[in-house]
Formats: structure tokens, sequence, C-alpha cells
């Protein structure tokens, strides 16, 4: 089972909110962009109180802020989830043994709602439902009937408890961690880090647990249970140390670490515990002695890597991230994007962020504007509670409110109000006409050449007539690029007038200046037709001629997942090599 969207309403700041998540490509990677108070916590909060039910002494923080005097209505958080062919299988055969039918019909989804209930801002009952997804023909009847509330509560339990997928709400927690992980917990946040460990020995071995692999030996310590003990805290250690900095030297060059895990109890008969820390050279530290960024990344991966793993998890476990890797360096944050990419083989990730070192361009697709009405973003003072209402917006849907704007980028940068900082160096850039020759190049040169040079970087402009002003500020920088154009006839007839206007041959090419075989061609006429249609075919398996929106949908479906499908013909790899061949010599 997967999450496919969420629906909001009257939640704190958020009147209607629409989350989809059923989105091609299917990155599983979803990103709430947006300035500090525009609401984007508010929304990865209303998704955690759908899956976990908020105390009654605490609704009342709930209540819709332009109603706080006197709330009398409901707030409704709903999600839709839908079923594999696997899931409707394991549902067939639970059903199949409370039923005496000859035929099963399991829908494809179903919709569960959470509402909250006030009156006159007090709350008065909290209510979980969901549509019914079981249908069954009884012997003699050729009626289809809803299975009954008795075994559609007994089919709902069961899917429930092995079926559902997770929710899990990461908060600034994350940069604790604890000195000792108590092995008998007292506390809902001794739990929480219990958890990490037995996940981490589920990982090493389906068979191991705390209890035997850990309690049981050191309550007992023979000789054999000594030695059973110390092969299991090498093996943890062993198993967290390549997790940890695996990923970890990908971020920042490290000397070698490694993780060491103890097992230990407390003076005078207390309890026990584990304690984990790092060794570097002859020298240990505590996991809390290293650096805020460290620790916020070590206890990441910890409840992430491992949670996923879980024997008993079924589904997709959906991730909530809020503001993450607010203490790592800028480089960090760009390293941790590729850390999210391993996070989602069996999992999905929705993050909040307002630093554009942590926005992936390939994921845009999935990424979603967060804005606050009661927010007047030119003036930090014109802040208005009773004003306020969340609003998010496919990344699509905005740019498509910018058409003047000169880059595909350029709303992003607008909504998060950019500013280069003073030392900050400038990349040379190949500026494209559109997002689809953006995607198209680099597709081909860092999947199919395999060239992860960087050299340069391609920037989507917004048309051919719609690259004055990175042309106008690279000029101004005297720093390197290119502007590479079609060779249709719009491509030449803006590339001359660039040349005229605002800069020199030496900076814009059209095509033909590449291979004269290419005289008006466009980017996606290097492809061949048969080719096109495949490519359409990523994105809408039932089309039969080519569709260009399905086609530059389907080169990014190819860049996301870093496939090489075997239609696309050497031909026109060697058309496309020569484009990037040429873009190589001009840096």
């Amino acid at each position: 089972m997967k999450y496919t969207n969420f629906i909001i309403q009257d939640y704190k700041g958020i009147k209607k909110l629409v989350l989809d998540l059923n989105l091609k490509p299917d990155y599983k990677i979803y990103t709430l962009i947006g300035l500090n108070e525009s609401g984007k916590t508010t929304i990865l909060e209303a998704i955690n109180d759908f899956e976990s039910e908020v105390p009654a002494d605490q609704r009342h923080l709930l209540i819709p802020k332009n109603f706080a005097g006197g709330f009398t209505g409901n707030i409704i958080i709903k999600a839709e989830l839908q079923f594999t062919e696997e899931d409707k299988k394991k549902i067939t055969e639970f059903v199949a043994k409370k039923v005496v039918a000859k035929e099963f019909i399991i829908s494809d989804k179903t919709t569960l709602e959470r509402k909250y209930s006030f009156s006159n801002s007090n709350p008065i009952e909290s209510k979980r439902t969901y549509t019914p997804f079981v249908q069954y023909k009884k012997t003699g009847k050729s009626k289809l009937l809803i299975i009954d509330d008795t075994i559609g509560t007994e089919v709902w339990n069961f899917v429930k408890a092995s079926l559902f997928p997770e929710i899990i709400f990461y908060r600034d927690f994350l940069s604790k961690f604890p000195e000792k992980i108590y092995l008998q917990p007292s506390t809902p946040e001794e739990k929480n880090y219990l958890a990490i460990i037995e996940d981490v020995l589920t990982s090493i071995d389906p068979l191991y647990n705390v209890q035997s692999s850990l309690l049981d030996r050191l309550s007992n310590p023979t000789d054999a249970n000594k030695q059973a003990l110390e092969a299991v805290e090498n093996q943890v250690g062993g198993k967290i140390s390549k997790v940890v900095f695996d990923a970890w030297t990908k971020i920042q060059k490290v000397s070698k670490k490694e993780i060491i895990a103890k097992a230990e109890q407390e003076p005078s008969g207390g309890r026990y515990y584990i304690k984990l820390s790092v060794k570097e050279s002859n020298h240990t530290y505590a996991i809390s002695e290293r650096s805020l960024g460290f620790r916020w990344f070590f206890t990441f991966l910890l409840f992430t890597e491992f949670r996923k793993e879980r024997i008993k998890t079924a589904g997709e476990i959906l991730f909530l991230l809020d503001e993450p890797a607010s203490n790592l360096h800028q480089t960090a944050q760009k390293s941790l994007l590729g850390t999210f990419e391993t996070i989602v083989t069996k999992a999905r990730l929705i993050y909040t962020t307002h630093s554009h070192h942590l926005i992936n361009p390939i994921w845009l697709n999935s990424a979603y504007i967060i804005k606050n009405k009661g927010l007047e973003y030119k003036d930090d003072d014109d802040f208005n509670a009773t004003k306020t209402e969340v609003e998010a917006y496919k990344y699509k849907q905005f740019v498509s409110s910018y058409p003047t704007e000169t880059s595909y980028f350029q709303p992003i940068l607008d909504v998060l109000d950019y500013q280069p900082g003073l030392l900050e160096l400038v990349p040379n850039i190949v500026i494209t006409e559109g997002k689809f020759d953006y995607f198209t190049f680099k597709y081909f040169k860092e999947i199919i050449l395999s060239d992860i040079s960087t050299d340069y970087y391609f920037y989507p402009g917004r048309g051919a007539s719609g690259l004055d002003l990175p042309i106008s500020l690279y000029e101004a920088w005297g720093r390197k690029y290119i502007a590479l154009l079609d060779a249709d006839k719009e491509g030449k007839t803006q590339k001359a007038r660039y040349i005229k206007d605002l800069s020199d041959k030496e900076h814009i090419f059209s095509l033909e200046e590449i291979d004269g075989a290419f005289d008006s061609l466009s980017t996606e006429q290097l492809f061949q037709e048969d080719e096109k249609l495949a490519i359409s075919q990523e994105f809408n398996k039932s089309l039969a001629s080519f569709e260009k929106s399905a086609f530059n949908t389907g080169i990014q479906i190819l860049l996301s997942e870093k496939r090489i499908p075997n239609y696309i013909t050497n031909e026109t790899k060697d058309k496309i090599k020569k484009v990037i061949d040429f873009v190589k010599t001009k840096f």
C-alpha cells in the first residue's frame, strides 16, 4: 500500500489543501518549498495528526486561527491509499476464510478520513472512517454486496495490522542522541531509541532481537554468553559504521572512523544499556561530542535506513522531515539529496525547506510551493494571524503563473528570496531553450555517457526568446557561459538577436553549427520517431503516437530512474554525444 494524496480542511492555518503524491515521474520524494511562517510545518503536522490521534486536551491547538474565539465544526484530514496486486491477493485470501463466496472484488484504493469535531472550541469527538474496498458475490445471488460491518471491521483490522504504511514524523530531536540507550525503557523517548537497536539487530539477522541477543546474555554472564554478546556488539558497530560512514564520507572528507557498540549494566544493579561511540585513530568519542551536523546526520540515518528494513513493516513508509540538515553546511546539504534517494528505495519522503541547496531540479515535478496569505513577504512585520491561509501549489502550476520570468528556476529563487553570498562562486553554464533541452542533455551527459564532470552545468531558459537576463548577467559578471539554441527558424532568429544586442558569436550557438545535418532541427528531432513514441510511453503506455508533453516527461522518468532503455539507438546516442562534445570544448 502507498499514500497517493492527502486532503486537509480547516486545520490550523489551512482552509483546504490538496497534496497529490500520485505524480509522474514517480520520484517518491516531495519537496515543500517556502519561507518561514509559510505553513510548511503545518502540513506535516496535519499528516502526522491523521496517523496519530491527537489527545482530547490538545485538540484546541488544531482550531483554525481565524476561528480561535469560538469554533463549531469539523477539522478533517483525508488520505487516499492505493493497493498493490500483492495487497489485493492477501486481502482476498483473508476474506475467503471469513465468507463463503465464489467471487471477490477488491478495489484498487480506499479513502480514510480523520475527523475532529468541536462545539464552541470544545472538542466533542475524534472519528476515523474508511471507504469499503471489498465486495463479494454470495452463492446463488448475482448482486455484488458490500461486506457487512462485522466482517468489514475484521478485514480493516487485518489491513491496518499487516499492510498499512507507517507515517513517521521527525522533528528537531534528530540532533540529540543519548549517552545510553536503555534496553529496559521507561519513557516514550527511550522506547524510540531502543527501536533503533531492535531495527539494527533485525537488519543483521532476522532472528536477532534485544531480549535474546543482548538482555538475556547481560543478565546471565557465562563465558559462552560473554563471547556471543561481544560478537553481536561487533556486528552492531560494524553495521552502523557502514551505513553512516559510507554516506558521511560523500558529504565530508573524514579520516577512517568506526562505530563502537558496548552493552553494559549501570552500577549497583541498575538498568542495562548499550552505548554507541565513535572511534577515530586511538581515541574514542561519545556521539554527543561530535559536531551538531554529524549528530543530526547520524541520528537521521539510524531512524530512516534501519526503520525501513523492518520485517513487520508493510507498504511504503512515509517519512516526514521538517527543515532537514539545517545544521549542515551548504555543500553537505547538496550531498544529502543523494542520501534521500537511497532512503526511498522502500519508502516515500516529504520534506520541507527554505534552502535552495536542498532543492534538486530533477524533483521539481513533485515539488510544492507553500504560501501563506496572512504573510506579506516583502515586510516581516506584516504578518496577520487572522488572515492566515496556507496554500500549496504544484511547482508546474506555479511556474505557469510567471510567464515573463527568464528561467524555469527563477520562481523558486523568487519564493526563497534568494540572494547570492558575497563569497559565492558563479558556475559555468550552458543556457538551453527550456526544461526539456535541460533534462535531455543532462540525461545523456550523466546517464548515457556517464560523464559526471562539473566544468559546466546545464541551465533551463524560458524559450528561445527568453534568455536575455541570464546572458546579460553572465556578460556583466564576466563568467563563462554559452547559449545553445535549436536550429529551427525561431532559434536562428533569436541567435542573431542575442549576438547583435547582448553577446557575441563566441557565446551563442545553434545546433547546425555542431553538425550541418542538424540544420532546421530542434533537440527532440535528434531522436527517431520510434524512440519518441517509446519515450512518450514511459509516461503513458496507452499512447499510440508521439505526444510532446508525454515525451518530455518520459525523458525525466529515464533520468530519475538512471535507466538506459535498449530502444535508444546508437545513432541517436552519437548525435547527442556530438552536442555534449561540442559543449566541452567551450569550457
